[in-house]
């Protein structure tokens, strides 16, 4: 059950404090995880040399179940599309990312990794799951795994494109 509003509007006085704290944690979370200092480490130890946009993009294509078109990529990924445009043709001189005429639209093209996409992707992944183990090898295993569960639930929670909200 969610909290109640107050006649003032605002939550009650605990829900605000630890409304406050998750806020802060995940502000905390979000500046660490996307510090270029950061994603630098984990390219080195993953010996690929893609930047954080370029990332972004080769994850979405990995986990995409189509192989999406730059306007498609553009609004899955929340960025305009000369922007995908720039950084995929960048991919594209790396050797990462392949275009494929659209079978249903000959104009258009659909974007593909390459087998050495994939490979960069994946090694880069594996970096920052060495970097998380590393950061949680302390955790008890029953803390771990409570902490995944309630990420999951937080993460559909908070994604518009979900239905499971709370296990429905």
């Amino acid at each position: 059950m969610g909290a109640t509003k107050t006649d003032a509007g605002r939550l009650p006085p605990s829900a605000d404090a630890t409304t406050g704290a998750i806020d802060a944690a995940l502000l905390s979370v979000a500046r660490i995880m996307t510090q270029v200092r950061v994603h630098a480490k984990l390219r080195a130890r993953a010996g690929v040399d893609i930047d954080r946009a370029g990332a972004a993009v080769l994850f979405k294509l990995l986990v995409e179940p189509d192989s999406p078109r730059l306007c498609d990529l553009a609004e899955r990924l929340g960025i305009d599309s000369p922007a995908v445009t720039r950084k995929v043709q960048q991919l594209e001189q790396l050797g990462l990312v392949v275009r494929v005429a659209d079978p249903e639209d000959g104009r258009a093209s659909r974007l593909h990794l390459t087998r050495e996409g994939k490979r960069s992707i994946e090694r880069l992944l594996a970096a920052r799951r060495l970097w998380l183990e590393e950061r949680l090898a302390e955790w008890p295993t029953a803390d771990r795994a409570e902490f995944a569960r309630l990420l999951q639930l937080f993460a559909s929670t908070i994604d518009p494109d979900t239905d499971m909200r709370h296990g429905h």
